[in-house]
């Protein structure tokens, strides 16, 4: 049985002043995190980073259940809290559900079939 794999993407602001801290901290990302992604059904993650603009990528079975999960995970809050002292704007921990994490409107999108 094949499952749909659903993405969704992200923006976040970084402090141009801690783009380094930034970068820096995503050297190691705590275990408890990756741990709770992976219970979340995340596939893959990405960030990717340009002057102060960093753009995340999430690849899961479910983004709702995944947004769900993460929002009471401790090891999760903290990680956010963490990174926020580098950021201007993004994941927002004490935002209310869905407003935690800005996910963005995929407006177009290409796929090839290659057989």
């Amino acid at each position: 049985m094949v499952t749909e794999t659903e993405r969704a993407a992200y923006v976040q602001r970084i402090d141009p002043d801690a783009r380094t801290e930034y970068v820096e901290a995503h050297e190691d990302v705590p275990a408890g995190v990756t741990d709770a992604m992976e219970r979340a059904g995340v596939e893959t993650f990405q960030v990717f980073v340009r002057d102060e603009i960093a753009v995340c990528v999430l690849e899961c079975e479910d983004i709702d259940a995944y947004t769900a999960a993460v929002a009471d995970d401790p090891a999760v809050e903290a990680w956010e809290r963490r990174v926020a002292q580098f950021k201007r704007d993004g994941v927002d921990v004490n935002a209310e559900g869905d407003e935690q994490v800005p996910y963005m409107e995929e407006i177009w999108s290409f796929e090839t079939n290659r057989a």
